[in-house]
């Protein structure tokens, strides 16, 4: 126990530091856009390491279940709400001295979700949203797993409609979350080296355009979802026809360098769905 009360303090005082490293990067970063950067990393991993911590000094599964809820929804909303952001801070005019900038002159067509299909029942995602009702509750009870199941039947059957899903590669799937991983981890410690070198003079943003290979629209998404948690970089707009990922970057060298980043992204995700 007082091992595990020893991980839970140091996982929480590393998030501790984090969080407040996004805090300091959010008031003394140069521009808005660029302060969406310690909001949109350091302050989710942060918050994830908060949690967990407790949940393991608390030596409670149910809490390390929550806290992995709270770290999933983290990593996926963050990025979405730092590209819809950083998309409205650059439309309002506040995105900073750019030294380079594709997005200025280019024509904008907003991406289309495609046309919905109705599906069936899905017995994955009730098993899922059954796990989910129990981990909330925090309790493995057969009433707690009977309720949970009704009221993820009830969801379920409700639904009407989604978007057209993609095939996905189990294999490919693991690389890439093992390699996203290694980006998170790299993208936060850069970002709080930023914060802690406040006169650094290396930050030269830029938006840099990258024209995506892929026709998929969730692997386009989930590009642009990557490339928010990639060292130095922020989705700020994606646009169809053609499909263009515009990049904001912090350390900008040249759109090659951009462009290259992107395509490794770009290629972990064609493995992992199409």
């Amino acid at each position: 126990m007082n091992v595990a009360r020893g991980v839970g303090a140091g996982l929480m005082l590393a998030g501790t530091v984090f969080s407040v490293l996004a805090a300091w990067g959010v008031v003394n970063f140069p521009s808005p856009v660029a302060r969406l950067h310690a909001a949109t990393k350091p302050a989710s991993l942060g918050l994830a390491l908060v949690t967990l911590g407790a949940g393991v000094a608390a030596g409670s599964w149910a809490l390390v279940g929550i806290a992995g809820l709270v770290a999933v929804f983290l990593f996926v909303t963050a990025p979405i709400s730092g590209h819809l952001v950083g998309r409205a801070a650059y439309l309002a005019g506040h995105a900073g001295n750019l030294v380079y900038d594709d997005l200025a002159e280019a024509d904008s067509v907003p991406l289309r979700a495609g046309e919905p299909y109705r599906g069936g029942f899905s017995s994955a995602r009730w098993v899922g949203m059954v796990v989910v009702w129990m981990l909330m509750w925090r309790d493995a009870s057969v009433g707690t797993a009977i309720g949970g199941a009704a009221v993820a039947a009830v969801v379920e059957t409700m639904r009407s409609s989604y978007p057209r899903g993609a095939n996905r590669n189990p294999r490919g799937l693991v690389v890439f979350f093992w390699r996203y991983a290694a980006m998170v981890l790299s993208s936060n410690l850069r970002v709080a080296w930023e914060v802690i070198t406040p006169r650094n003079d290396r930050i030269r943003e830029a938006i840099v355009a990258v024209p995506l290979q892929t026709v998929s629209l969730p692997a386009a998404l989930l590009v642009a979802n990557a490339v928010s948690y990639s060292p130095g970089t922020l989705t700020v707009e994606l646009t169809d026809h053609p499909m263009v990922l515009y990049v904001h970057v912090l350390h900008f060298t040249t759109t090659d360098e951009v462009r290259q980043q992107v395509a490794l992204i770009e290629r972990l995700v064609g493995d992992a769905i199409t």
